[in-house]
C-alpha cells in the first residue's frame, strides 16, 4: 500500500512537471515566428509541442510546488507559465514585425499601399512589398538555423527561470514596452536605404514640378518611384542577410532580458 502512495505521488508530481512544461513551450508555440504560422496544421502544431516536452522533461528540475499546494496556487503558476511562454514568443517574433513593418513603409512610399495580399500568418491585409519582406525574413531565420536558436533558448529558459519561479515585477512590464519601440527602430533599419532615396525622389520631382510646371509630376512621378524602389530594393538584397543576421543578435539580447527579469534577475 505505502509502496502503492508512493509510485502514484511520483506519478502524479511527474504529471504536474510535463503539465507545466507544455503549458510554457505552448505558449511560446501560439507566438513564435516559424513555429504560429497559419499553414502549419494544428495536430502538427500540437505534436510537435507534445514531443519538445517530453524531450525536455528528464533534464529540466522538478517544480518546488509540491502536491500538497493548493488548487488555486497551482492554477497561479499555469497562469504565469502561459503568461512567460506568450511573452517569450512575442520578444522572438518583434524581429518579423519589424521586417513587415518596413516593407509596409517602402510599399507605401512607392505607391503600392493600395494593392494588399492577405498575410497567412496573421489574416490581416498586407502590402505586397510587406509580405514579401516577412516572407524573405522567414527564409532567412530557417536558412540561418534560427529555428533551433530558438529551440534553445526555450531549452535555456528553465534553467534561468524553473518551473513555478515566473516572477512579474516592474522591469518585466517595462521590457515588452522597450521590446514594442524595437519594431519601429527595425523598420527604420532596415527600410532606411529606400526611404531616403524614395524622399529625395520626391523632392526632386517637386523641384521640376516648380521649374517646369507644363509637366505632368503625377504621372511621371508614379512609375518613376515604382523603378526608383525596385532599383534600391535589388540593391539591397546582398546586404539583407548580413543585416538580418545583425539583428537576430538584438532578438538575442531581448529574449535574455526579458527572462532575467521574469526570473528576477533585473
Amino acid at each position: 500500500s505505502r509502496l502503492f502512495m508512493s509510485i502514484l505521488e511520483i506519478s502524479a508530481g511527474q504529471f504536474e512537471k510535463f503539465l507545466l512544461i507544455l503549458l510554457r513551450v505552448g505558449g511560446i508555440m501560439v507566438v513564435a515566428p516559424i513555429f504560429s504560422h497559419r499553414n502549419i496544421p494544428a495536430t502538427v502544431k500540437i505534436g510537435f509541442t507534445g514531443i519538445l516536452t517530453i524531450i525536455l522533461m528528464p533534464v529540466i528540475p522538478t517544480p518546488e510546488i509540491g502536491l500538497s499546494a493548493s488548487l488555486g496556487s497551482i492554477l497561479v503558476v499555469a497562469a504565469k507559465e502561459i503568461a512567460m511562454g506568450l511573452l517569450f514568443g512575442f520578444a522572438a517574433m518583434v524581429l518579423f514585425m519589424g521586417v513587415q513593418m518596413a516593407g509596409h513603409i517602402m510599399g507605401f512610399q512607392m505607391g503600392f499601399l493600395v494593392a494588399q495580399v492577405i498575410d497567412p500568418a496573421s489574416g490581416q491585409k498586407m502590402s505586397i512589398l510587406g509580405e514579401f519582406q516577412f516572407v524573405l525574413a522567414m527564409l532567412i531565420f530557417l536558412a540561418i538555423d534560427g529555428h533551433h536558436l530558438l529551440i534553445n533558448a526555450i531549452a535555456g529558459s528553465f534553467y534561468m527561470v524553473p518551473l513555478g519561479e515566473v516572477a512579474f515585477s516592474a522591469a518585466s512590464a517595462e521590457i515588452p514596452i522597450r521590446i514594442c519601440v524595437d519594431i519601429f527602430a527595425i523598420a527604420v533599419k532596415i527600410g532606411a536605404p529606400m526611404i531616403v532615396t524614395l524622399f529625395l525622389t520626391d523632392v526632386a520631382l517637386g523641384i521640376i514640378a516648380r521649374t517646369v510646371p507644363q509637366m505632368n509630376v503625377f504621372i511621371v512621378g508614379f512609375p518613376l518611384k515604382i523603378g526608383t524602389g525596385f532599383a534600391v530594393l535589388a540593391v539591397s538584397f546582398p546586404f539583407i542577410s548580413y543585416v538580418f543576421a545583425k539583428l537576430m543578435h538584438g532578438m538575442d539580447r531581448n529574449l535574455t532580458n526579458l527572462i532575467s527579469a521574469l526570473g528576477g534577475r533585473i
